[in-house]
């Protein structure tokens, strides 16, 4: 997506890593050395493939994924809490 204009570039039909790598290397090594940034979820094999592909460019966590795991982690961490003080208990 053109973060500029907002219209759509393109679509990546996949998220398969074999997927994706074959369609960013498409692009010649001195465009893809000329990103600067990448805006992507938590995923781990992204955050690799992205560095191989792409290894000048600052990787940006999605708000959304960052929330996400923000609320999971504080919820799962009040659930600790209340188990440990006991049924019955405020």
């Amino acid at each position: 997506m053109n973060i500029e204009n907002k219209r759509t570039l393109d679509i990546i039909y996949s998220r398969r890593n074999s997927y994706l790598r074959n369609y960013f290397l498409r692009y010649d090594h001195s465009a893809r050395l000329a990103v600067q940034t990448v805006n992507v979820d938590l995923y781990t094999p992204y955050r690799h493939l992205i560095r191989d592909l792409f290894p000048h460019a600052i990787i940006i966590a999605d708000h959304f994924h960052v929330v996400t795991q923000a609320y999971r982690t504080l919820n799962k961490i009040r659930i600790q809490v209340m188990n440990r003080a006991g049924k019955g208990t405020r």
